[in-house]
């Protein structure tokens, strides 16, 4: 009977009859299709199948034993607690007055006894695949709205001319299935990046599947990508799709395949190559419709100078790069992604929050390491630990306010103590930003020592342009006032 079960795939069914003989009939029929069967001899223990199973559908009599509710009274519950769930009721008492009674109470079908075999499972197919396809259509109708908010080309921020030069790439290869390889840093968005090539794409109705392939051991890694045969290793129970056909028609999204081991890198490459997965286990393979994505912190070129990383799938893999700017190399961007962040976050606490420029200055500064990621999370704290909303630099972590670290100093017990370093107090008072503007220029020109005299190095180790680096060189012109001496 299997062969009848061809529209949709295995279901969860409930079935609800007080007859032993015709629940075991209807179970074997659709046991016998590969659906999930939960028999109930009667609508209470039904309705609480109902709530703990979540079936797909549910099949019930609509003639019940007295003193226990009808199978028309469970369809109401059932709608009640969940009007998509699509019940089919049978019944041997069949009259045009009952059938309209359940069908205005919901039912999707209505099934007379005797019935063929063939009929049943045609009407459960019918049932399986129009509710699968209503909610589809739903859920996408939906999502699509939420897609086009979310990941819109505004919500990349940057109007710099490293992040232009992104915003120009991602929209002349948007619509097209070339592989696209995309690097960065950790935080510099490479996943975001990933969505608007999806979602701005012909393909953007259907799935967007990401998985960090980092984050799983290579066993496991392979089941997720590929799917498993039942009893291919332990814990495999069941038959399971991959995430590539779970993508099929859409997009995967690899992020950190550089962490893949090279033998699954080989099945990879194939995948690429033919078009066609073939689970843990199995001898058959399935062909797939399917755009990679994929995404890397690493430079694939030296992995695979060190035998780590395939070089034919870094040419499948690297037809199209995207190469994501690290914060530090497009600063001016800083104050817009900031702006953007505070908005979404006074929305989600329904609270407003803003950053003073002194705090402004200190985010426009910083290394930023962790790049947009650790922005963020910067802003989060700041935020949290405000007092009226309004971030300062005293709300902002100590790397940022360039504190040194604690130097070891002897007590007298002769164990080892901390105290912060001593601050740099110049020979006479002058104003801050002057204080400042000073240190910053000797701190330059000691980078620029350090890089045997390049500016052009200097500029490019502390996260600035050229023309920035010689702006801040010059001397900052003499103070008005006298400077008070430090008596």
């Amino acid at each position: 009977m299997s062969g009848h079960n061809t529209a949709t795939e295995m279901a969860k069914i409930i079935i609800a009859d007080d007859d032993p003989s015709m629940v075991s009939v209807l179970a074997e029929v659709l046991k016998g299709a590969h659906h999930e069967v939960f028999p109930s001899a009667n609508a209470q223990k039904a309705f609480q199948l109902v709530r703990d199973k979540s079936p797909d559908l549910v099949l019930t009599d609509i003639e019940m034993p007295e003193g226990i509710p009808s199978g028309l009274q469970l369809l109401k519950d059932i709608k009640e607690f969940n009007r998509t769930i699509p019940v089919i009721v049978v019944t041997g008492q069949s009259t045009a007055q009952r059938e309209i009674e359940a069908l205005r109470s919901g039912a999707y079908d209505y099934i007379k006894k005797p019935f063929r075999v063939d009929e049943v499972l045609k009407r459960v197919d019918h049932a399986l695949f129009q509710e699968k396809a209503a909610h589809a259509l739903q859920e996408n109708a939906q999502l699509k709205q939420q897609l086009r908010e979310k990941f819109s080309f505004d919500n990349i921020i940057g109007k710099s001319a490293l992040m232009e030069a992104v915003f120009r790439m991602i929209e002349r290869v948007a619509n097209t299935d070339s592989t696209v390889l995309i690097v960065g840093e950790s935080g510099t968005g490479k996943e975001l990046a990933a969505k608007a090539l999806h979602f701005n794409s012909r393909r953007a109705a259907m799935p967007f599947v990401p998985i960090n392939c980092g984050a799983l051991p290579e066993q496991l890694l392979e089941s997720e990508l590929f799917g498993h045969r039942k009893g291919a290793f332990t814990g495999a129970v069941f038959d399971r799709n991959g995430l590539f056909q779970e993508a099929d028609g859409g997009t995967i999204f690899l992020d950190e395949v550089s962490s893949m081991s090279t033998a699954l890198q080989s099945k990879l490459l194939r995948v690429l190559q033919e078009k066609e997965v073939r689970r843990v286990g199995d001898n058959a393979t399935t062909k797939v419709d399917v755009r990679v994505l994929a995404a890397t912190n690493e430079p694939l070129e030296e992995k695979i100078k060190q035998g780590r990383f395939r070089e034919d799938l870094f040419y499948r893999l690297n037809v199209i790069t995207i190469p994501l700017p690290p914060l530090r190399d497009r600063r001016d961007d800083i104050p817009l992604i900031a702006d953007a962040f505070l908005r979404r976050l006074s929305t989600k606490n329904n609270r407003q929050f803003c950053i003073t420029s002194d705090a402004m200055r200190l985010l426009e500064t910083h290394a930023w390491q962790g790049n947009v990621r650790e922005l963020e999370n910067v802003l989060e704290r700041g935020a949290v630990l405000s007092e009226n909303g309004s971030i300062t630099p005293e709300n902002l972590p100590a790397s940022l306010l360039g504190f040194s670290a604690p130097q070891p100093v002897a007590t007298a017990d002769g164990n080892n103590s901390t105290r912060p370093a001593a601050p740099i107090f110049p020979d006479q008072l002058i104003p801050l930003d002057t204080f400042i503007a000073d240190q910053e220029r000797a701190y330059i020109q000691a980078v620029i020592n350090k890089m045997g005299g390049s500016k052009e190095k200097a500029a490019q180790a502390l996260g600035v342009s050229l023309a920035t680096l010689y702006r801040k060189l010059k001397p900052a012109p003499s103070p008005s006032p006298s400077p008070t001496p430090m008596g």
